[in-house]
């Protein structure tokens, strides 16, 4: 009996030892630490960030290598419906897939100066207030960011501050002039850049480097002085075109020495991005490289994850309107968001 008793409180301790253990792995088996997740998420950027063309309702025809249907009259979610930001969003998929709460501030067209530390404006139309804010300044700063109080902030960033949907507008409108009139010379070739080229992207690309590093510390500096800083997750952008001398309905607007071209101009400012952020050597920042993330799904395949320019018809200038040639369809979104769970998982687990 007396021996019988004096095991219970080694058995009682057992017992408490398996209740901890079962929380942590299993009764028996040594406990592992979980690693903390994000439980706010807030998604800085532009109209790859904002899921921009997601609700039209496209659908691919393989037959034709066409993208068919669509309504132009989508109605895109408030409160700021003219940044098109959408439920497919990468961010959205992110956050439900880690059951973390998600804020939206990405607006379609934004750049650094124009939708991050100032309001996202296009001549007199505002579409929405600044993103972020300008934190050296306190000029514009965002208040519901701060009430987000974010663990987790995602930026997609760039494009539109090398106006690289301009310059692709600008190299389709020389094709189809130089198909007019042989004698206008091609445009948008490594042999005759043109000047669009060199002023809108080639001229802005040091500038993306001091912008994306910028907001990086000021991410930092926000959170420090509200005693929370989060990790952050910059991408770069996928490459949507096809490879080698390829060509389908989606980049027949484009000769393919522009493909090609343009290819190449997007690689230089993936390849920016990426060293503006590892440039920074800092612990809770991180950038997820995109540029082969469609790979197999670029244009001209049999399942595209990027709407192509077939949407647009020359003859029709309704078609015009629609803001979803070279952006990802839903499928290509939750590929953005796979590639960037790995990312967001290795910095909180080094927390």
């Amino acid at each position: 009996m007396n021996r019988s008793r004096r095991r219970r409180p080694f058995l009682a301790a057992v017992a408490a030892a398996c209740v901890v253990a079962v929380v942590a792995a299993a009764c028996g088996s040594s406990p592992t630490a979980t690693p903390t997740m994000p439980h706010s998420i807030v998604q800085l950027g532009d109209s790859v960030a904002s899921g921009e063309g997601t609700l039209y309702g496209y659908t691919y025809d393989t037959a034709t290598q066409r993208w068919t249907g669509g309504d132009l009259g989508a109605v895109w979610p408030g409160p700021y419906p003219l940044c098109h930001d959408s439920p497919d969003a990468y961010g959205h998929v992110l956050a439900n897939q880690m059951h973390a709460r998600f804020t939206q501030f990405a607006c379609t067209g934004s750049s650094f100066a124009n939708g991050i530390t100032a309001p996202r404006t296009s001549g007199v139309i505002t579409y929405r207030p600044a993103q972020f804010g300008n934190w050296t300044t306190k000029a514009h700063l965002n208040a519901a960011y701060d009430t987000a109080r974010p663990d987790l902030v995602l930026v997609t960033l760039g494009a539109d501050d090398v106006q690289f949907a301009s310059v692709v507008r600008a190299c389709v409108v020389n094709k189809l002039a130089h198909a007019f009139d042989p004698a206008i010379g091609l445009e948008c070739t490594a042999a005759d850049p043109g000047a669009t080229v060199e002023s809108d992207t080639r001229s802005r690309l040091p500038a993306v480097t001091g912008n994306l590093q910028t907001l990086a510390r000021w991410i930092n500096q926000r959170g420090a002085a509200d005693h929370k800083v989060p990790k952050v997750v910059f991408t770069n952008y996928f490459d949507p075109f096809p490879t080698g001398a390829t060509s389908c309905p989606d980049s027949s607007l484009l000769a393919t020495s522009q493909v090609q071209y343009l290819s190449t101009v997007l690689g230089e400012l993936n390849h920016e991005i990426v060293q503006a952020i590892t440039g920074l050597h800092l612990a809770n920042v991180s950038v997820v490289n995109l540029s082969s993330a469609f790979d197999g799904h670029r244009w001209c395949s049999s399942d595209p994850w990027d709407y192509g320019l077939s949407i647009i018809n020359p003859l029709d200038p309704v078609s015009l309107l629609s803001q979803a040639p070279f952006h990802p369809t839903p499928r290509g979104q939750r590929q953005i968001a796979s590639l960037v769970e790995p990312a967001v998982n290795r910095l909180f687990a080094a927390s």
